[in-house]
């Protein structure tokens, strides 16, 4: 990824490896606001502005080490594509999202985040993160840190319900407590179903919202979240069966190794905006 420092953060040349709207499109954070020239995005207690220009991308933002972490500009997202399009249809699919870039995202953010969204759509997520920002977190010039867990675990299922959780009101509240009482993050060394398996004794943290905790926390990338997108396109690709979401996850990651995670961001992001997929095989 072709970047430089300068005085205002970073400065990204134009490239077909960095698309800003699609990498806030695709379905792993929530935490973004919209402006005339460009983006709002927050993550934990910190923001950058992310400008788009014709030539090039600004992120404004005084921590430009993390942000290039954040955005994973050191990685080379032009060799994984290449990869990929080695795999049948994956062509049409890769060049509709060619700007796509998996985000290194806080793993207890992304645990309250991905839970909240279970069976839920993508604004109404949004809103009930947002409410719980600016009930719980701390005020940072004009928006709202990510609350700590410490402030989480002071509220009841009766707030997190008042603020739109709904019936993940009780998982929150339980995992909230485990997280609060030390349960270990620190996934380093685990195979991916161990891994897997660790994140899913917390409550609300099912088969896929672990996948994307791991994916967009940890970037483990040979997971496959599979949601109804993901499933219509598996069924597209290999036929329609009546075995389980799991076992159709399994298959997907199977069949793209250590890619996985790589093409169901292609492929959700293709699916997502109506595009009709072809079997060509």
């Amino acid at each position: 990824m072709n970047y430089e420092y300068t005085s205002e953060g970073i400065r990204i040349n134009k490239s077909e490896d960095f698309n800003a709207k699609q990498i806030l499109e695709c379905g792993q954070i929530f935490r973004y606001t919209v402006e005339n020239d460009g983006f709002n995005i927050y993550s934990t207690n910190k923001t950058c502005r992310l400008i788009c220009k014709k030539h090039h991308d600004i992120i404004c933002t005084n921590n430009p080490k993390e942000f290039v972490h954040f955005f994973d500009l050191n990685r080379d997202y032009g060799e994984i594509k290449q990869s990929l399009m080695g795999y049948p249809n994956m062509k049409n699919i890769i060049s509709h999202g060619s700007g796509i870039r998996i985000l290194n995202q806080n793993p207890i953010e992304m645990i309250i985040s991905f839970i909240i969204s279970a069976n839920n759509n993508i604004p109404r997520i949004q809103t009930i993160i947002e409410k719980l920002c600016f009930e719980c977190g701390d005020q940072v010039n004009d928006y709202y840190a990510f609350p700590e867990i410490k402030v989480l675990n002071s509220k009841g299922e009766l707030f997190y319900r008042a603020i739109g959780a709904g019936y993940r009101a009780k998982y929150l509240v339980n995992t909230v407590d485990a997280l609060a009482n030390g349960f270990s993050l620190d996934l380093q060394g685990m195979n991916i179903s161990s891994a897997r398996k660790h994140l899913m004794k917390l409550m609300g943290v099912g088969r896929k919202v672990a996948d994307c905790i791991l994916l967009f926390a940890y970037h483990r990338t040979e997971v496959f979240p599979t949601d109804t997108w993901i499933i219509k396109y598996y069924d597209d690709l290999f036929g329609a069966t009546n075995i389980s979401v799991t076992k159709k996850a399994d298959i997907l990651s199977e069949y793209y190794g250590k890619l996985s995670g790589y093409a169901q961001q292609y492929i959700f992001y293709y699916m997502r905006s109506g595009y009709k997929f072809i079997n060509k095989n």
